[in-house]
């Protein structure tokens, strides 16, 4: 038998690795790499959209809590709305990438990713509903939440086998 990767002879059938270079004379199985590097990709995107809501999330109650005094707490109910939908959804974003990152609870990986969506969709009512002058700014900024979570979902999705 010669090594895949140095081409040195080797005599003893049973070594696992090649005593010239060290290389594993193992097969490695390319499929299971690729979707483990698209688990990884996923709760990393997870963690991104993650933590992109929670900082809308936070700025969004920070400014209710600096406003209200000034403006009345009616008008600015839809900052405290933004506030919770963000921060609640991220903290599902970011459990569900944590539980990627170990290959466990497929199902609340999702749930993450689809909470994550659903503060968009609700942002966006949100938005449409108090008619504040800077939706287009915030609905820039969540064109990257809502972007990251799908492909996070889909690659989830495709390496489903790998969740315990």
């Amino acid at each position: 038998m010669n090594c895949p990767n140095c081409g040195k002879e080797i005599l003893d059938e049973d070594a696992s690795f090649c005593p010239k270079c060290g290389e594993s004379l193992e097969p490695i199985d390319e499929t299971k790499q690729k979707r483990t590097d698209l688990v990884l990709a996923a709760a990393i995107l997870s963690i991104i959209a993650a933590a992109f809501s929670a900082g809308l999330g936070y700025i969004s109650v920070y400014q209710y809590v600096t406003l209200v005094s000034y403006y009345g707490s009616s008008i600015l109910l839809g900052f405290l709305i933004l506030g919770i939908l963000g921060i609640v959804a991220s903290a599902f974003g970011l459990a569900g990438g944590m539980f990627m990152l170990k290959r466990k609870r497929f199902k609340v990986s999702m749930l993450g990713v689809i909470l994550l969506l659903v503060s968009v969709v609700g942002n966006y009512i949100t938005l449409q509903h108090y008619q504040y002058g800077f939706t287009e700014i915030i609905l820039l900024s969540q064109i990257s939440i809502i972007i990251f979570s799908i492909l996070s979902g889909v690659l989830i999705f495709t390496s489903k086998t790998e969740f315990t």
